[in-house]
């Protein structure tokens, strides 16, 4: 599945260009190429704010109304503060997680369309949209900046998406082995004539460093072998 012929964003009459040019720039770093804009044209402060999201700007698609934008699409996903009361929000709103676990990847056309930074999406518009998308705030201030809900929400596609490239917590080392692990370190610096206060000096500094770097059982492994050929090699010099 390629998401970007599939996912777009899109901006409903955006009034600062600054968050059009960060938008752009989010969408590069999410692997996403379309942006479909309302209205609004980008002007050079917005290229400027994309960085080397410039390219989505230059190609962005512009429309007049908002019925011609969503055109096309399966899933209109609309964002809102649906924290508010009143008829004006029609949906049931779902959080980021739960929108592109079950549907936001399963291979439809789908856009995340996002309001006015001021007022936010129209009744006719909110009509369109078939999900409602809410992110959780301080429920004193739960509205987002333009450009960070957009990042926000993309951020959990790419989780998601690119979740093969993560490191699962099943594939830690156990701490069995993180103790062995250590423990071949420690005899290591014994043989290369390491004090006893020396040790325990980098004994602790490097406990605290491995496990922070979240060591895999392959990396586990890998880096075991190469602690038995270095000891081996000092061990048979020693007995030379």
């Amino acid at each position: 599945m390629d998401i970007k012929n599939l996912i777009s964003v899109i901006l409903v009459e955006p009034k600062y260009q600054g968050n059009i040019g960060a938008v752009a720039r989010s969408m590069a770093n999410s692997g996403l190429t379309d942006l479909r804009i309302i209205k609004t044209i980008p002007d050079e402060e917005a290229m400027h704010r994309a960085m080397h999201g410039d390219y989505i700007l230059k190609n962005a698609k512009i429309y007049n109304t908002f019925e011609e934008a969503i055109k096309g699409f399966d899933i209109i996903a609309g964002t809102s503060d649906v924290s508010k009361s009143g008829n004006k929000f029609r949906r049931v709103p779902v959080s980021p997680e739960y929108f592109w676990d079950n549907y936001g990847l399963n291979g439809q056309k789908v856009a995340l369309v996002f309001g006015r930074e001021d007022n936010g999406l129209h009744n006719s518009e909110l009509d369109k949209c078939n999900f409602f998308i809410k992110i959780i705030g301080n429920p004193e201030y739960p509205v987002y900046n333009l450009s960070h809900a957009v990042a926000i929400i993309l951020y959990e596609m790419i989780v998601r998406y690119y979740k093969t490239n993560v490191i699962e917590a099943k594939d830690v080392i156990t701490s069995e082995n993180l103790n062995v692990l250590m423990s071949r370190i420690e005899y290591l610096l014994t043989l290369v004539d390491y004090k006893d206060f020396q040790i325990n000096i980098l004994m602790t500094m490097l406990n605290k460093i491995i496990g922070r770097a979240q060591i895999t059982e392959s990396e586990f492994y890998k880096i075991m072998g190469i602690l038995r050929q270095i000891i081996n090699r000092l061990e048979n010099k020693t007995h030379e």
